[in-house]
């Protein structure tokens, strides 16, 4: 009997050893919980990291910088290259204006632009007189032109000591109104107009009673 109870006494009862097992399975999940929450921690530093390394790899280099800066600066260059020959090109336009111009000038100038500018007003009274229905342009030209205006410098802009305007010296206050009446316009305007002066000339001399007598000038032949 006594041997009996001391060797039950010698071995641990079930209830210790559960609470051993119990404790040592806490431990041990513990330790596990811990580990992975490392690893988690890890993994997350790593992915942070393997994130921000592409934003540093994008940066661009200093070589790369100067690379851009020197392109930059060809296309500059280039820029004011085209500027430099756009305002050479300009000037030689204002160039060749400037000698234009002058030459313009020189020819208004000349002698041979006043006869041509003489000769284009001569014209166009010759066209005048025709529409009118003029039937002695000869007379006009050699004999009543010529001694009615042709001391004049400008003809056409001749205004006479009787009132009479224009190249054939239209009398004012004899044919004023029957100018207005068949032109719609005002005589002193446009009498001396190279165009019409000869239109009137023809008039007067169609409707005046003594014909090409209305002009001194053809009566002192």
């Amino acid at each position: 009997m006594n041997t009996a109870t001391e060797a039950s006494s010698s071995r641990p009862p079930a209830f210790s050893v559960i609470l051993l097992t119990l404790a040592g399975l806490i431990i041990f999940g513990a330790a596990r919980s811990d580990a992975q929450t490392a690893e988690v921690v890890v993994a997350d530093v790593t992915e942070s990291t393997e994130a921000a390394a592409p934003s540093l790899q994008s940066d661009p280099t200093v070589a790369e910088l100067e690379a851009i800066i020197a392109e930059q600066a060809l296309q500059i260059s280039v820029l004011q290259e085209q500027v430099a020959i756009a305002r050479q090109a300009t000037l030689q336009s204002e160039d060749r204006v400037d000698s234009q111009r002058e030459t313009i000038v020189k020819f208004q100038q000349s002698e041979g632009f006043a006869t041509a500018t003489r000769e284009a007003a001569l014209e166009r009274w010759r066209v005048g007189y025709r529409i009118g229905g003029g039937q002695n342009l000869s007379a006009f030209e050699n004999v009543i032109l010529p001694c009615e205006s042709g001391g004049e410098i400008d003809p056409d802009a001749a205004v006479g000591p009787t009132d009479d305007w224009g190249r054939s010296q239209i009398n004012r206050p004899t044919w004023k109104n029957r100018f207005e009446e068949l032109t719609g316009l005002v005589f002193e305007d446009w009498i001396r107009d190279p165009l019409l002066n000869g239109y009137m000339a023809a008039v007067v001399e169609d409707e005046h009673s003594s014909g090409l007598n209305a002009w001194t000038c053809w009566r002192k032949r």
